[in-house]
């Protein structure tokens, strides 16, 4: 990589499916909610137990990449148990992480975050797990639990409760995994008087950060005048913010890694030969990647 190699100045998005409907309107013309299928599963069989992202979804995390009407409840069962609409799973579950939550039976959510980081793309797990340590669960814990592999451990350790959004867990996972250094979460700047703003990743001693503009909060007349005077005013206490909206992740990822790496090597940070080309190999297989999605 260049270090003169200069950044884009920002980076332009898709849409934001967190999997709940965005208006039931009329309950009589909808389709029953995920919740209300999977309660009437688990009170029907008493051996199946919601598990997964069906469970983290009842724990009310945003965790579904389709609409919530095409998404199958997940339940533990025993083999034998024929369940019509339901993905089931066979395996061993014991009764400590077996809970009740909203007239559903399911499972803990300690033993649902160990569940999503083994089964699910580091990305999509990560973002589940930055959720569940926002509601309060000690994800530590979980470190003394039997793990399976080293890919657990790791998936573990990218976990970071201030995530604020999936959306910027996934922007934390593609940064960290593109061999850039770990970003912090939620920085504050003192803006004066008693006045703060709190960037969404970033890299203090750098003064670079990395902010996600949903479509929800950034995209009004008046939100984006907000957010220029925010950023003018970041930019005057000589800090560097590259605004992600909300397409970026995962089309276009390489876009991101050369702009934020672009935005680092300027302002000071030297990867060395093994990082540079580390994240030389990400940036073009992410491009790849985006040629054949």
């Amino acid at each position: 990589m260049n270090p003169s190699l200069p950044a884009q100045p920002s980076l332009r998005l898709c849409s934001d499916t967190s999997g709940r409907p965005p208006d039931e309107g009329h309950p009589e013309a909808a389709p029953p909610s995920l919740i209300r299928r999977t309660r009437r599963v688990t009170r029907a069989v008493l051996q199946a137990v919601a598990c997964r992202q069906t469970a983290a979804h009842v724990w009310g995390l945003q965790v579904l990449p389709v609409p919530e009407a095409d998404w199958p409840v997940e339940v533990v069962a025993p083999g034998h148990v024929a369940l019509s609409g339901c993905v089931t799973y066979v395996v061993p579950l014991p009764e400590a992480d077996v809970t009740e939550h909203e007239g559903i039976r399911l499972t803990t959510r300690e033993r649902t975050a160990l569940d999503c980081a083994r089964a699910l793309p580091r990305m999509e797990a990560v973002a589940i797990l930055d959720q569940f340590a926002r509601q309060g669960v000690d994800l530590a814990a979980l470190w003394h639990r039997p793990l399976n592999s080293w890919r657990l451990r790791g998936t573990l350790s990218l976990a970071d409760p201030g995530a604020a959004s999936p959306r910027e867990s996934r922007l934390r996972v593609i940064l960290i995994e593109g061999g850039l250094p770990r970003p912090a979460t939620q920085i504050r700047v003192a803006l004066g008087g008693d006045r703060c703003a709190y960037l969404d990743l970033g890299w203090e001693e750098f003064k670079v950060a990395v902010e996600y503009d949903g479509r929800r909060h950034h995209t009004s007349p008046a939100d984006l005048r907000r957010d220029a005077d925010r950023r003018a005013e970041l930019r005057r206490r000589g800090w560097r913010v590259i605004a992600v909206r909300w397409d970026v992740v995962p089309g276009q990822g390489a876009d991101l890694l050369h702009c934020v790496a672009g935005a680092l090597i300027e302002r000071g940070w030297r990867p060395g030969p093994e990082g540079t080309t580390r994240i030389l190999r990400r940036i073009r297989a992410a491009r790849r990647r985006s040629r054949y999605r």
